[in-house]
């Protein structure tokens, strides 16, 4: 699957549901005494960078799979920890205290800068995929615009009340902004930060707007694009996502099957979804321990007349954890799903040795889906020759660590 972003073309291995119910815990680490709350991959996918309410941050490599260092940030909290372009730098929101953000260097665990200008919750914090800004959003407030070079902040758009949700597109020339409190999602040019935005959908859940119940409908906590552009993935707190089609705004699908997380007035939440690198499939996390995958090219059942035949119910769950699971993402580049609670699992895929990926444009080392999981010994993911005599490169460099 080929997406063009920046004039430069990426490939995404697609796919198929044997991968993901061929999935399986490879590592599981025990570093936090708290709940994970937010957790990022580097560009490259080779490293992962975690946020906890224990108020450390953890950094792990997801080639090795080993746990590399931990800062701490007891006096002012972590959440959202993001990284930068560089592998060795992040930016966080903090919880307490006040409501600064902080550019850590990982290497010598100094503080490079501080940009200060919130006055409220820091809720959302999203790094632009081409360049050096980065967007944030807190209650009631507004979100703004940053340049990792400046300490203030470039741009503000006040929104007034609520809670903002950011994502951007995969060019990085579209960023959108959610709020459930007008049930809207915004686009705007990257470009243009001060100009209105140039779209506003409409989202409206008309099941759950009228089903009459007393508790008021879920608080959307997080917004993501597919890597293809074409979707929009709306996180509430509570037992249904949303898809939405990124170009007219119409809502595609409502994803159940989960228990929400309920866990918005603690000003969390949005990390527990993620878009598998294809775009096809979603990923969950739930109350109950669970993660849940659901496949969003999969036709809705005509029986579901509900909520007008667009409910979609997961295809495989996951069972491991004993504790909400607060975190899911899949790696941008590795065939790695990660999921957190209070501890972090790394899940692997013994894959069809019959699958052989189509060789990537970019030409860089990857595993094809030749390549199976020794359960027994260590993994030795490695590029593989296909039936041909040509070399066959999919997403995956090499991977070295042992299942249980």
């Amino acid at each position: 699957m080929e997406i063009l972003n920046n004039n430069h073309k990426q490939t995404y291995q697609v796919l198929s549901l044997a991968h993901l119910q061929n999935l399986k815990k490879a590592k599981e680490f025990y570093d936090n005494s708290q709940t994970i709350t937010a957790l990022d991959f580097d560009c490259s996918g080779e490293f992962c960078v975690t946020a906890s309410t224990d108020e450390t941050i953890n950094l792990y490599n997801c080639l090795t799979g080993r746990h590399e260092s931990f800062s701490v940030s007891k006096k002012y909290g972590v959440h959202l920890t993001r990284f930068t372009h560089s592998s060795s730098e992040i930016v966080y929101a903090s919880t307490k205290g006040n409501d600064t953000l902080r550019y850590l260097s990982l290497r010598d665990n100094q503080f490079i800068r501080y940009f200060r200008g919130h006055q409220s919750r820091v809720v959302a914090l999203e790094m632009s995929p081409v360049d050096d800004q980065f967007l944030t959003g807190s209650i009631d407030e507004g979100v703004r615009l940053w340049d990792l070079r400046q300490p203030n902040s470039i741009d503000f758009i006040d929104i007034q009340s609520g809670r903002p949700c950011l994502g951007y597109d995969p060019s990085g020339l579209v960023f959108a902004i959610g709020k459930r409190s007008n049930k809207t999602v915004q686009l705007y040019d990257s470009r243009k930060f001060g100009q209105s935005p140039f779209d506003t959908f409409q989202i409206d859940d008309k099941y759950v707007d009228s089903s009459g119940l007393s508790s008021p409908p879920p608080e959307w906590t997080g917004l993501k694009f597919s890597n293809d552009g074409q979707k929009i993935l709306i996180t509430t707190s509570g037992d249904v996502h949303y898809l939405v089609d990124a170009f007219n705004g119409q809502l595609k699908q409502r994803l159940i099957g989960h228990v929400g997380l309920d866990n918005a007035s603690a000003c969390l939440g949005g990390e527990e979804t993620s878009f598998t690198p294809d775009g096809q499939y979603v990923i969950s996390g739930s109350r109950d321990g669970f993660v849940v995958i659901w496949d969003t090219t999969k036709s809705i059942d005509s029986s579901n007349t509900p909520s007008e035949n667009i409910d979609l119910r997961p295809i495989y769950t996951l069972n491991h954890h004993v504790r909400p699971t607060q975190v899911t993402r899949f790696n941008p580049t590795k065939l790695l799903m990660i999921s957190a609670c209070t501890d972090l699992v790394f899940w692997l895929p013994s894959v069809d040795p019959n699958d052989i990926v189509k060789e990537s444009e970019d030409n860089k080392p990857c595993l094809s889906s030749g390549d199976t999981v020794n359960e027994t010994s260590s993994i030795q993911m490695q590029v593989t020759a296909s039936t041909s005599s040509s070399v066959s490169n999919s997403l995956l460099g090499p991977v070295h660590y042992h299942l249980y």
